[in-house]
């Protein structure tokens, strides 16, 4: 790994945990963090629509990508609806434990696939900076909207802290191990690992973090105007990639 690809991961690594500090340090409140959760769905539906669902269909068109969708959403339903979920249903912060894992499982394949992108990009300096600047300005939002979830679901903040310190290790580990082996797959590797990633997003935006944060009528406008800043973030950072980058 060159200079600039472990300094481009050391920032990441920072900013993640920056995004989860964010939300674990002061004590916030089960209702802030439900309207916290409001702006996390946006941040999911907008990456799965505007940022995923968009690299991987719009120059491939391989029938794989769409079934490797689908695969991404039912995986993450039988994995919480079937495997986890007891049949006595585990009550409510049961619930949103399973919630919070599930969610960390679909940001950490994203996070990975962003470390092997970057290390793919170090052959051309220009490029890793364009991909480090896109990873960058998705972390710390994420990261935020993962570590609310862990919040709500009442882990102890011990165990909040490692699961913090795993995700903010994911783009890295992609970056060091996985890079040779995807450069030997080829491109259409990394297109349906994002297309599984974009399906398991859907799965815990429309299954699990909306019903949660709607499941009352108590500011139910304000909910809707952050999940609509939250897609409107993801929406202005891809925008100005796009901008940046000529692509």
């Amino acid at each position: 790994m060159d200079n600039n690809v472990f300094t481009y991961c050391i920032i990441i690594f920072l900013s993640t945990l920056l995004g989860g500090f964010i939300a674990i340090a002061p004590k916030w409140s089960d209702e802030y963090l439900h309207l916290f959760l409001s702006f996390g769905a946006g941040i999911f539906l907008g990456m799965v629509f505007l940022h995923l669902l968009p690299e991987v269909l719009v120059h491939n068109h391989d029938p794989i990508l769409s079934i490797m969708v689908l695969a991404g959403f039912m995986f993450i339903f039988i994995v919480e609806r079937i495997l986890f979920i007891s049949s006595d249903g585990g009550g409510y912060d049961h619930s949103h434990k399973i919630i919070s894992l599930t969610a960390m499982l679909g940001l950490s394949v994203h996070s990975i696939i962003g470390g092997v992108g970057l290390a793919v990009g170090s052959v051309d300096q220009n490029l890793g900076w364009l991909i480090f600047i896109s990873i960058i300005s998705h972390k710390i939002p994420a990261s935020f909207a993962l570590i609310s979830l862990f919040v709500l679901g009442k882990f102890s903040k011990k165990r909040i802290w490692l699961f913090l310190l795993l995700f903010s290790l994911m783009t890295p580990l992609g970056a060091l191990a996985f890079a040779p082996i995807v450069k030997l797959a080829g491109s259409l590797t990394v297109e349906i690992l994002t297309a599984f990633t974009a399906g398991t997003f859907l799965y815990v935006a429309t299954a699990d973090i909306l019903p949660e944060v709607f499941h009352t009528r108590e500011k139910r406008w304000i909910k809707l105007l952050l999940l609509i800043v939250g897609i409107f973030v993801i929406s202005f950072i891809d925008f100005w990639d796009i901008r940046v980058g000529g692509h």
